[in-house]
């Protein structure tokens, strides 16, 4: 059964309808399709179609993708008591977070499928200065996009054993002697990735929300802290710690999902909902992969943004 999205909360008496898997919860305009071509709530009808009168005994559920027994999506309000309950109460707070701000946001069909995805107690992170060297490089490579000599910041990289952390098309980037306009915008925006990992790091107090208008502010704000190109690194660089994981970890999934949500939209007839800064979304995203060490990566090149 295909579907897709509408406004407006659904209720029926006494009940409430949601995925067994993941807990989303349609809306009274949330339409599945039939295969006649019918669009309607299954939910309205118990699954049976008005047209063609089919009965769907599963249904697809828009948060997550799972598909389950239609008898299983109502709840009464001991069942979800229940369900409340049930498995590691750390993660069921932390899946309740995360989902609250993806629909703050208007993203309010990406849903956490299991709740061991948020534990993240066996996966490796990069380390605070492995960190801090790619906050600098990112820095270093926004200089040179607002003007700055290449000769002159390759030149503070070496001095200060920065460059053997800079990955080989960045290498390729900072050694060329002509650079098109395209992709100094493109790389321009290695700023807001340098500015996630300020944040990471307790440079940065607060991250601009993904819809701020005035988030240059904080960037401006997170530049007049760095060290500037020319001066000493190393007393900067190895004083710096990660603030909460806790924190970070929530914020990697949140771009992860608002990704997978623009991705989503390229490929449907929807509208986005969002007043989302997608670029600004999209940079931490990637740059939170290679925090995580997404899929065994070793550098920045290698940096997958799969969702």
């Amino acid at each position: 059964m295909l579907f897709w999205r509408k406004k407006n909360k659904y209720f029926d008496d006494g009940i409430t309808i949601q995925c067994p898997v993941c807990e989303w919860q349609p809306h009274k305009k949330d339409h599945w399709r039939c295969t006649c071509g019918k669009s309607w709530n299954t939910f309205d009808t118990k699954g049976k179609c008005p047209k063609c009168k089919r009965v769907w005994e599963e249904t697809r559920c828009m948060g997550c993708g799972s598909i389950s027994a239609h008898k299983d999506w109502y709840k009464t309000k001991e069942d979800l008591e229940e369900i409340e309950i049930q498995g590691n109460t750390y993660l069921r707070v932390k899946k309740k977070s995360l989902e609250s701000r993806l629909i703050e946001y208007g993203i309010r069909n990406y849903r956490i499928k299991y709740l061991e995805d948020l534990d993240y107690s066996k996966e490796e992170f990069q380390l605070p200065y492995d960190a801090a060297c790619r906050m600098i490089i990112f820095y270093a490579i926004f200089c040179i996009t607002d003007g700055v000599d290449k000769i002159i910041v390759v030149s503070w990289l070496k001095n200060e054993n920065i460059w053997q952390k800079v990955s080989p098309e960045e290498k390729t980037f900072f050694t060329s002697s002509y650079d098109e306009k395209e992709l100094l915008m493109d790389l321009s925006w290695r700023i807001e990735a340098a500015l996630t990992l300020g944040w990471t790091l307790n440079i940065v107090e607060e991250l601009p929300k993904l819809d701020s208008k005035n988030n240059h502010k904080t960037l401006e704000k997170f530049v007049d802290i760095l060290p500037k190109v020319g001066e000493p690194l190393n007393n900067f660089l190895s004083g710096l710690k990660y603030r909460d994981i806790d924190e970070i970890y929530e914020e990697a999934l949140l771009n992860e999902k608002a990704t997978a949500y623009f991705r989503d939209l390229l490929f449907s007839t929807e509208k986005n909902e969002t007043k989302i800064n997608r670029f600004v979304s999209f940079e931490r995203h990637k740059v939170l992969n290679w925090w995580r060490k997404c899929f065994g990566i070793s550098q920045w090149d290698e940096t997958d943004t799969s969702t």
